[in-house]
């Protein structure tokens, strides 16, 4: 495949190989508060698409994301997903840490959270879709096996109305179009 040039000339695209052809930008303001239940639960409305030039083509994914639990919650892991479908990839091996251990894309928090506690988290994973069709990322999060289980987004777990200190944040993606 061919990259024209503006004076009409073109390039292999093996010249530009690592290069960036395309970047989009989500941003997602919106206060989410999921109940898990323990299982991985999907953080809906918080996605981002992009669609690949080429089958040869990586993308580059960055999730920004503002987190935090319910006082009283343990730690929270999230897991990349493309289409719905879990990028195993992307995630720690299930079992590392003991049989009830589920690997993760990411994880934040600690036991018994504070009221005020947020996390600012920022994995990356470099996706391989093999694919021209659109890309939908979106995480999938859960709160360490705990059945009454809250993941926050966006939001402190206090969030009483016109408490002018606690400050409302905006969580994005950034996804790269990489030339392989």
């Amino acid at each position: 495949m061919t990259i024209s040039k503006i004076k009409n000339e073109s390039i292999d695209r093996s010249d530009i190989t690592g290069s960036v052809l395309q970047v989009v930008t989500s941003k997602f303001q919106t206060r989410l508060n999921i109940s898990t239940s323990g299982n991985f639960t999907k953080a809906t409305g918080f996605t981002a698409s992009i669609t690949p030039s080429s089958t040869s083509s990586k993308i580059l994914v960055t999730c920004n994301v503002n987190i935090a639990s319910l006082s009283g919650n343990y730690g929270i892991g999230g897991r990349l997903y493309v289409n719905d479908s879990h990028i195993s990839d992307a995630s720690a091996d299930d079992a590392l840490g003991g049989s009830n251990d589920e690997g993760t894309w990411f994880t934040a928090g600690y036991q018994n959270w504070s009221n005020y506690a947020r996390y600012t988290i920022s994995p990356q994973y470099l996706h391989s879709p093999n694919s021209t069709s659109a890309q939908e990322y979106s995480i999938y999060v859960t709160n360490d096996h705990v059945s009454n289980g809250t993941v926050l987004i966006n939001r402190h777990s206090y969030d009483g109305t016109n408490v002018a200190y606690l400050y409302t944040s905006k969580s994005s993606w950034v996804l790269q179009e990489i030339v392989g």
